[in-house]
C-alpha cells in the first residue's frame, strides 16, 4: 500500500495531507490469521488517528475475510451514504471477470449498480455471477445467504426481498436493462433496416402510426414485414428482440429466457 501511495511504510507516514484525497481499497484474499491480526491493529490506528483530525488517505477493505476486526469506516456498508453512481459503477467494473465482455458484460455492471445499489459486496459477486443468474438475479438474491441491512437509503435489496417486495427489485432491473440492453436492441434493429432495406416498406398502418422512413420501422413491424422471408433462426432471433423491446418500453423486466438468448452468441 505505501509503495502504491509512494510513501514509507509506516503509519506516520501516512498520516500526510498529501494523502487525504486519496481512496485505497485494498484486498486480503488469503492473508493469514497472523497477518490479518496485524492488518486489524494498523487499520485501528489508522482510524483512531483519522478520527481526531489527523490527515490520510481513506481506507475500503474489500470482501474483508472472517477474522478481521476492522473499524465501521473501513468496511464497505459504512460507504453508502457517500457513493455516487459513478463510484458503484467504477466498483462494478473492477470486480468484473477478465472473460466477460460485450452485453453480457454492461448488464452485469449495470445490475449491480441498480440492484444491488451500495450493498458493494453483493455487487463484487454479482458481476462474476453466471449467465443464468444475470438473467433471473432476483432468484439469484434469493440464494444470498449474507445479511439483510435494514433502515438504510435506498433500501438493502435483501432487506426488499425479505419484505417480499419484489415490485421494487423488478422496477430496479427493468433500469439497468434499460440501460444496458436497450441500446443493444436499437443498433440491432438497426441492422436489420440497413440489411433489408430493399424488402421493406411503409404500408398505410405504418403511416397512420407516423412512419415516414424505413428507418423509423420498429422491430415488431420488421417481423410481420420478414417473417417470410427470414429462417427459422433468424425469425426467433428476431421475435426475441421484439419481446425484449416490448417489455421494456412497457416499463418490465425482460423475460430471463429472452435475456439469456440475447447475451448468447
Amino acid at each position: 500500500m505505501a509503495d502504491a501511495l509512494g510513501t514509507a511504510p509506516t503509519l506516520e507516514a501516512l498520516l500526510n495531507s498529501v494523502l487525504d484525497q486519496e481512496l485505497v481499497i485494498i484486498f486480503l484474499t488469503g492473508v493469514g490469521p497472523d497477518d490479518l491480526q496485524e492488518w486489524s491493529v494498523f487499520l485501528k490506528r489508522l482510524a483512531t488517528a483519522r478520527a481526531s483530525g489527523r490527515a490520510g488517505p481513506a481506507l475500503l477493505v474489500a470482501d474483508p475475510p472472517q477474522g478481521l476486526d476492522a473499524p465501521a469506516e473501513a468496511l464497505p456498508q459504512i460507504w453508502r451514504a457517500g457513493l455516487r453512481r459513478g463510484d458503484r459503477v467504477i466498483w462494478a467494473e473492477e470486480h468484473l471477470p477478465a472473460a466477460r465482455e460485450g452485453l453480457a458484460a454492461d448488464l452485469a455492471v449495470m445490475l449491480a449498480v441498480e440492484l444491488c445499489a451500495w450493498r458493494l459486496d453483493l455487487a463484487a459477486m454479482l458481476v462474476r455471477a453466471g449467465l443464468d443468474d444475470l438473467a433471473e438475479p432476483v432468484g439469484w438474491l434469493s440464494r444470498r445467504t449474507e445479511t439483510p441491512i435494514v433502515g438504510a437509503d435506498p433500501p438493502c435489496p435483501l432487506d426488499v426481498l425479505a419484505a417480499q417486495r419484489k415490485g421494487d427489485l423488478y422496477q430496479r432491473i427493468w433500469k439497468a436493462q434499460l440501460t444496458a440492453l436497450f441500446p443493444a436492441l436499437e443498433g440491432r434493429r438497426l441492422e436489420i433496416v440497413a440489411t433489408y432495406r430493399s424488402r421493406l416498406r411503409i404500408d398505410e398502418h405504418l403511416r397512420s402510426l407516423g412512419v415516414t422512413s424505413i428507418d423509423q420501422i420498429e422491430l415488431g413491424a420488421l417481423r410481420f414485414q420478414l417473417r417470410s422471408q427470414l429462417s427459422r433462426p433468424e425469425l426467433q432471433r428476431l421475435e426475441t428482440l421484439t419481446r425484449a423491446r416490448n417489455a421494456l418500453a412497457h416499463l418490465q423486466p425482460v423475460d430471463p429466457d429472452d435475456v439469456l438468448q440475447l447475451l448468447r452468441p
